[in-house]
């Protein structure tokens, strides 16, 4: 793992993650209800789909203790899915995010729709659970990964039958991923120095990604004309997290967002 560019807080996510990680190791893994099914091949979704919106569940985050107060991940599947998102994005990790994978295998039971396990992934077993727990594609962070480590990681998952999504925050992760062979490339606009968020640097970044990689706009968005510029640019899609969860009635706002993308 490296960890040169992330914060404090994020660094401590990941040593509480590395020991989760052994005691995995230790324990194996044999629960695995949906170690046979057959994954969705994200990348050819995504070039089939004109445009995807991915629908986060969240419950919490280490900059907010609490999204909602009725926080119920099938009900928010269920209103994500009815609302028109096109794949749903599922936070695992538990202690900073309050995430479960039990949300995920329950999620799973529910809907037919893409699932991506999102989490602070560095060991193949992680890549096992999503898969046993009913994810479709799992998240891989450049900026906490070494080339190598990236490298084998995708390989892995493709070994598995499952897509990954590679999330980068700036041009030095974009080459890590290129030469670790990254299919998908999320670009997150949260900086993970400072944790702020900047929505222009989607934009700044998608020139410099070859055209043949669908790439997946990630955290920030909550108006209407800032998706609608993504998708003009030629993004395949956007990853939709803290607006929804905390809005009222996530399934009427994402009706609003796919209104303004006709």
């Amino acid at each position: 793992m490296e960890n040169i560019k992330i914060n404090q807080i994020l660094n401590q996510i990941l040593i509480e993650k590395y020991y989760e990680v052994l005691k995995r190791k230790q324990m194996g893994l044999y629960f695995k209800p949906f170690w046979n099914r057959t994954p969705i091949n994200f990348k050819n979704y995504l070039l089939k789909e004109n445009f995807v919106i991915i629908a986060e569940i969240k419950r919490a985050s280490p900059l907010n203790n609490s999204f909602r107060e009725d926080f119920n991940p099938l009900i928010l599947a269920k209103a994500y899915e009815k609302g028109g998102a096109k794949a749903i994005s599922v936070i695992t990790e538990e202690k900073f995010f309050k995430g479960s994978l039990e949300y995920l295998a329950s999620i799973r039971t529910e809907t037919k729709l893409p699932l991506l396990r999102k989490d602070f992934i560095f060991d193949p077993i992680q890549i096992e659970e999503a898969k046993a727990f009913g994810a479709d594609i799992v998240l891989l962070i450049s900026s906490i990964l070494k080339e190598d480590e990236l490298s084998e990681l995708i390989k892995y998952t493709k070994k598995l039958n499952l897509s990954s999504l590679v999330e980068i925050h700036d041009e030095e992760d974009l080459e890590k991923a290129l030469k670790a062979g990254a299919e998908i490339i999320g670009i997150n606009n949260r900086n993970l120095s400072t944790l702020k968020v900047n929505i222009e640097q989607s934009l700044k970044i998608f020139p410099l990604i070859p055209k043949h990689i669908p790439v997946i706009a990630e955290s920030g968005y909550n108006k209407t004309e800032e998706i609608k510029k993504i998708k003009e640019m030629g993004f395949k899609g956007v990853l939709i997290g803290t607006s929804l969860v905390k809005s009222l009635d996530p399934e009427k706002k994402l009706r609003e967002f796919l209104e303004a993308l006709r």
